[in-house]
């Protein structure tokens, strides 16, 4: 998911080369993201066979309920009819083909007339003006097995694809929507302040964010500084303005707890081994990783924050000895539920990181009141501290006898959460009705997805829908980190550009291998001459690719095992050849053999290729790059369905793709 830069198969066959002068042309061809008034997306309206509905939004027509799962938190397991509406933006006049895919019942309208009736029905093309057009899918799932629903286009200028999102917009002033999407936000927020650790929900719990642990108290004196631990307990919100946790104590007394449970929690510490003295060389390296890694789109170097971003400029006073090292190399190993990926950083790496942010900021500052380490036990156990956090040999307590769903108010008589006026009404509507009662043992892997997108900051890095990337916005924030260009050399240029956009990430990894990146757990990197660094998510990935498959329309279980055609490898093989083929080795290697004369840019491994991408996102890609990838140095290879290369398949370029794909699947698989 994350490089540095879209890559090319540079060398060309004889007779392919013409073909790149297309590229430009058909770069203008590729719709427009959507412009009209309303937001974008389309709006997704469910209701179940036992009269509950629900509404939220889409990026496009895709839909996938494996049989026996809801299909929303908000809607009991069983029957339901789904309908997309919006409107369709085009820039231009287009002569139009839709399709439909999945199972059970489904018909689309464009402007109130029928262009799909059913799921597989085949159409002609359909003229459609520039501007927007009245768009509505209807659903119905099969009385048994998988609900899978797709749409899908093709054009005069392009071929068959997943209509992709960034062409609609919804009206966002629906009744149902608005509804329901306060909700929504009333069922993330009781997740994430963690209301459930006291309050019985009265349910099994199945939200992923709900089972994901708090941070761990264990040995955390030897890693917290005193005085941070003091600020921190005393007011999270005034150090973080998005912090999860509330103010534990207040009123008359309130300083002198703090510094008892402080006294308490870092009365473990053992003397920190101090970090080695900064050296200028070694803080300028940290600030190259810094730049690289992106890590400006969730993070400031000021003290403050943005509101949207965490700040990094009070490390200095966070953490204690090598603490700081020790997180930056393993992330989650105290907290399963840091949105702070790993980076894989060596010793060397997390020392440099380090030396440089704790060169951007404040240190420990005075010392603050002592306190009781014994009083602060008692009031750990009493306020239920381990009610949210571990602590080896600790227990959580009752918590309250009121039970979630009996609550009056958004407003917890305990402590005291940074609740906005909203905040406390999305809440209130979540536990005073009855529509979020069984919501929290429902797991619905598409919505969880999205969330975690955003949650996650995956548009720090990568675009979506045309969408600008976070690292792009912020940018000049950290244009003096860049590190010095290597000097080039001009007969080989390498070229730098940002990751690749993640509009087709549900189809294009196979889930497995998609896991198995998420986790971290992918080496060597697919672009190992990349700066930048896939970020691993080890406690989400599993959760997380079935969610970006389903929000695809697309299972997440793995096909059955692929058993390559020994004539179609073959021919796959003589197809990718430097003499008589499309040349594929100049800029990619193949398997243990480097490639021979990279030019504009290095491709990953033809053997990575085989094992990380889908059948259909292969043959998507192959016929016209340029199109799944704007601004990508691949060529495109194929026009109407043919290339240059007559004498396997008379150039028929989806057998020939095919006869590649086969050929690819079996380097993955020696």
């Amino acid at each position: 998911m994350r490089g540095d830069r879209p890559r090319c198969r540079a060398g060309i066959g004889a007779g392919i080369v013409y073909l790149c002068g297309i590229v430009i042309v058909l770069l203008a061809l590729i719709p427009a993201p959507a412009c009209g008034e309303g937001a974008p997306g389309l709006l997704l309206k469910l209701k179940s066979a036992a009269g509950q509905s629900d509404a939220r939004v889409a990026r496009r027509v895709a839909l996938h309920v494996p049989e026996g799962k809801p299909v929303s938190p908000f809607l009991k397991r069983g029957g339901f009819v789904a309908r997309w509406e919006g409107r369709l933006v085009l820039e231009k006049r287009s002569r139009l083909i839709f399709h439909l895919e999945g199972s059970g019942e489904a018909r689309l309208l464009v402007d109130g007339e029928e262009l799909v009736p059913a799921l597989g029905a085949k159409m002609e093309s359909t003229r459609l003006r520039s501007g927007e057009h009245d768009f509505v899918v209807e659903y119905t799932p099969p009385a048994k097995g998988d609900a899978t629903l797709r749409l899908l286009w093709e054009g005069r200028d392009f071929s068959r694809e997943p209509m992709p999102g960034g062409l609609f917009v919804y009206d966002k002033d629906d009744p149902a929507l608005k509804s329901q999407s306060l909700l929504r936000r009333g069922r993330e927020l009781v997740a994430a302040k963690r209301c459930v650790a006291c309050h019985d929900p009265g349910e099994e719990l199945g939200m992923p964010e709900l089972l994901l642990k708090a941070p761990s108290l264990d040995g955390i004196g030897s890693r917290r500084e005193r005085n941070w631990l003091i600020k921190w307990v005393s007011n999270p919100a005034a150090m973080r303005s998005t912090a999860h946790m509330p103010a534990v104590f207040h009123g008359e007394g309130a300083e002198k707890k703090v510094a008892d449970l402080a006294a308490y929690l870092a009365g473990e510490s053992l003397k920190a081994k101090l970090p080695p003295a900064a050296t200028p060389d070694r803080v300028k390296e940290g600030g190259y990783l810094f730049y690289q890694q992106g890590c400006i789109a969730c993070h400031t170097l000021d003290g403050r924050g943005d509101g949207e971003r965490i700040a990094l400029g009070a490390v200095g006073m966070k953490f204690r000895g090598r603490a700081l090292e020790d997180f930056l190399r393993d992330p989650s190993r105290y907290h399963q539920a840091t949105r702070m990926p790993g980076f894989k950083f060596s010793e060397a790496e997390s020392v440099a990181v380090a030396d440089f942010l704790r060169a951007q900021g404040e240190a420990s500052g005075g010392s603050l009141p002592e306190g009781d380490p014994v009083r602060g036990h008692a009031l750990a156990k009493s306020t239920g501290c381990f009610n949210c956090h571990e602590r080896e040999g600790e227990a959580r307590n009752d918590g309250s006898e009121i039970g979630l769903f009996s609550l009056q108010s958004a407003d917890c008589s305990g402590v005291l959460y940074n609740l906005s006026p909203e905040e406390k009404d999305a809440m209130n509507a979540f536990l005073r009705g009855q529509a979020g009662r069984g919501s929290l043992a429902r797991h619905v892997p598409a919505e969880f997805a999205e969330r975690q997108y955003l949650g996650l900051r995956c548009n720090a890095c990568h675009s979506r829908d045309s969408e600008e990337s976070l690292r792009e916005r912020f940018a000049d924030e950290v244009d003096h980190l860049k590190p010095p260009e290597k000097d080039l050399n001009e007969e080989k240029p390498a070229l730098v550009a940002g990751p690749p956009p993640l509009h087709h990430l549900g189809l294009k990894l196979r889930p497995e291998w998609r896991e198995q990146l998420l986790a971290g757990r992918v080496s060597p990197k697919v672009r190992p001459w990349m700066p930048a660094r896939m970020p691993a998510f080890p406690s989400r990935s599993r959760a997380l690719s079935a969610g970006f498959s389903h929000a695809a329309g697309l299972s997440a279980v793995p096909d059955r095992p692929f058993v390559p055609d020994p004539a179609e490898t073959k021919i796959g093989e003589a197809m990718i050849a430097v003499e008589g083929g499309l040349a594929c080795g100049t800029c990619h290697g193949i398997a243990d053999k480097r490639p021979i004369a990279v030019f504009e840019g290095e491709g990953p491994n033809l053997r990575d290729a085989g094992a990380r991408l889908t059948r259909e996102y292969f043959h998507l890609w192959m016929n016209d790059p340029p199109r799944v990838w704007p601004g990508t140095i691949m060529p495109k290879y194929a026009l109407d369905g043919k290339t240059p290369l007559s004498q396997h398949y008379d150039g028929d370029a989806h057998k020939q793709f095919e006869a590649v794909y086969h050929y690819l699947r079996s380097l993955s698989q020696k």
